[in-house]
């Protein structure tokens, strides 16, 4: 009876996936072919008729062993290995098969044994703690397939990889889960077809062990032994150093497919800790910083607009008002026109600004508060190590920051994000980072929605009530949420529809509702620049779009098949930014110059432009610009717009090894 039951069990799992797959199948969430299905209804009732047999089938691989001369516990033990050998294998093909491009693994062979490696040391931990019972394995191929098939939506939605940073964010992932449609394709069938072989092969492993457990030193000795050598192979060795394992900035999604997602999440993780520069002292670093401030008061600062523009900022001190606006680009920057698409136009049609031009930043598809962290800090994530999210990894307190740094001026500091205030941990990092007053989702009931959440208009609105409730110097910091993903939520009525060459009709519908979102940011940012020009007291303004949306990717890749890394991919890491004033700042001709920056840089430029004050590092980037005029995760850009990746260390800038010094001297010490 007690076997029976078990092996009802057992069966549940195939029938639950065939289930799920008729249930995708009705709804429409299922994008892939035939044969996806084909494959999984193939493997379910396979491993069905296995999981049924497997008492028979064990009983005859011990009688042939027997035959042979090998019996008892050796002749157990031996299936026992083999069985968890080649449910290793299966479940390490349906963790990497599920996010591989067209369902093909691409994993180099050295990179597959590591892999396979830990997987097995994986399993036999859970086989030792379940005391031999199969449900341990079947327990440890559940969870890489689950990783496998979060992978694949990660690389859908955003085009990217999962990173061990993301797990100190996942309360936000949670978040924002809810706006994305769930669509699998064959691959991910695929994969789970995989765990359903290693499913009826752990079910084999129970019969194998026969009634009666192992003792349980016995199997604690195999769980804790299997854990400390997992421990050692994942810890010890410098997968970067010693293994040879990277994850290109450009292309982290092709370095998974081609090392595995273990390995290269492996790296990553042990990529994470701060690394301090090469040569590095803090008094030389400290030098340093005061030779570039020294070189700035003798230059830069001391002409006669910087002057005028001191003077006029230290009298009228006029309020900042920084916004990061969900997703917002140019994509006639990214493609060019011709394909009925024209830009933001208000926005483009600026030509009173400060300053304006490209916008340099270290994430795409995703991850706003990377960009807000090199803005609020000036720290490029460059020179912290991609893979981190510094507003959930590091308690900010002493980092030197725009709003700590206009609060001792006298100016009153407040942020709005109209969303969960638990996401990203700003509810930490901002009053941290030195906000007084933080606006978050209960700030903002009953205000106005569109598409993702409360419309930009409500923030924008909201910005005026501030500025028109107290007349003292202000810094008004607005993350809006209106723009975000995901693009087919259809919930916007008539929109606008563009096509462009390459896109198939779900992706032209995601592309045409992302436009909408955009034109509306256009709308409401051009009303209340206009809002602007009619109050009665200074105000700048420095909007800036946080990262690119996961359309356009497919924009990149359809308009630019052939182009080679990392050229192509560079280019997903740029939105746009605009620094405007509705009054005339003193020393600027205010004429839109372009001015490229990146969001580590572009609050040093605007200060230094406004006349504000700076610091020694600020005073070191405004310097240092005319050689390294845009840095990022992917790598520097020089003054002829060339690019040069990290990796490559002796080609980079002088001036980026010197930024270098001085962002671990104004960083690493006060973490």
């Amino acid at each position: 009876m007690r076997q029976r039951v078990g092996t009802l069990a057992w069966l549940s799992i195939p029938a639950v996936l065939l289930i799920a797959a008729l249930v995708l199948c009705a709804t429409g969430l299922y994008v892939g072919s035939p044969a996806g299905v084909a494959c999984l209804v193939a493997c379910a009732l396979g491993s069905a008729a296995l999981i049924a047999g497997r008492g028979r089938l064990a009983a005859a691989a011990l009688g042939w062993l027997s035959r042979r001369g090998l019996s008892g516990p050796h002749a157990r033990a031996l299936l026992a290995a083999l069985l968890v050998a080649a449910c290793s294998v299966c479940a390490t093909l349906s963790l990497e098969v599920s996010y591989a491009a067209g369902s093909a693994v691409a994993m180099r062979l050295p990179y597959a044994l590591l892999e396979l490696g830990i997987v097995i040391l994986f399993l036999l931990t859970l086989l030792g703690l379940f005391r031999g019972s199969g449900a341990g394995l079947a327990l440890g191929s559940l969870v890489l397939a689950l990783v496998g098939v979060a992978q694949f939506f990660v690389a859908d939605f955003k085009a990217y990889v999962i990173m061990p940073s993301d797990l100190m964010v996942l309360g936000t992932a949670a978040a924002v889960a809810g706006g994305y449609v769930y669509a699998v394709s064959d691959q991910v069938l695929m994969g789970l077809s995989l765990f359903l072989v290693a499913t009826a092969l752990a079910s084999v492993t129970s019969a194998v062990r026969g009634p009666r457990p192992p003792r349980l030193a016995r199997s604690l000795g195999l769980a804790a032994a299997s854990a400390v050598l997992l421990a050692v192979v994942v810890a010890c060795p410098s997968y970067a150093d010693d293994l040879g394992v990277s994850v290109s900035g450009w292309d982290p999604l092709g370095s998974y497919r081609t090392q595995g997602f273990l390995p290269s999440f492996i790296m990553m993780a042990q990529d994470m800790s701060l690394e301090e520069p090469e040569g590095y002292s803090e008094e030389g670093a400290l030098e340093l910083e005061r030779a570039y401030a020294a070189a700035y008061d003798e230059g830069l600062g001391a002409t006669e607009s910087r002057a005028a523009a001191e003077e006029q900022f230290a009298e009228e001190q006029p309020a900042l008002v920084v916004i990061v606006d969900e997703t917002f680009a140019d994509l006639t920057q990214l493609v060019g026109e011709g394909w009925g698409y024209e830009g933001p136009e208000r926005y483009n049609a600026i030509d009173d600004a400060v300053m304006r031009g490209s916008l340099t930043v270290s994430t795409t598809g995703g991850g706003t508060c990377n960009t807000e962290f090199e803005l609020l800090t000036g720290i490029s994530l460059g020179l912290v190590g991609e893979g981190s999210y510094p507003f959930s990894f590091y308690d900010l307190s002493d980092v030197s920051s725009l709003p700590r740094q206009l609060a001792a001026l006298g100016y009153s500091t407040t942020a709005m994000h109209p969303n969960l205030a638990t996401n990203y941990n700003r509810s930490v990092a901002y009053p941290a980072l030195g906000f007084e007053e933080f606006l978050s989702e209960e700030d903002f009931a009953g205000e106005e929605w569109f598409h993702s959440g409360v419309s930009d208009e409500a923030t924008f609105d909201r910005i005026l009530e501030l500025l028109e409730s107290d007349e003292g110097p202000q810094l008004i910091y607005d993350l809006t949420m209106q723009n975000h993903s995901s693009y087919d939520q259809d919930n916007l009525g008539e929109v606008p529809s563009y096509a462009f060459d390459g896109l198939d009709e779900g992706g032209r519908e995601q592309l045409s509702e992302y436009l909408a979102c955009i034109e509306e940011t256009d709308r409401a940012l051009g009303e209340f620049l206009a809002a602007l020009e009619e109050l009665d007291r200074p105000v700048a303004v420095l909007f800036l779009g946080d990262h690119q949306s996961y359309v356009a990717p497919w924009l990149n890749d359809a308009a630019r098949p052939d182009e080679e890394e990392p050229a192509h991919s560079l280019r997903l890491y740029e939105t746009t930014y605009c620094l405007w004033a509705n009054y005339d700042v003193a020393g600027s001709d205010q004429v839109s110059e372009c001015v490229d920056a990146s969001a580590s840089n572009v609050v040093a430029l605007a200060l230094h432009a406004l006349g504000a004050p700076l610091t020694d590092y600020q005073k070191a980037q405004v310097v240092a610009y005319d050689e390294v005029p845009a840095m990022s995760v992917m790598g520097v850009r020089d003054a002829d717009g060339a690019w040069t990746v990290l990796e490559d260390e002796e080609a980079l800038p002088e001036a980026y090894a010197d930024l270098e010094q001085m962002a671990y001297l104004e960083f690493a010490r006060a973490v």
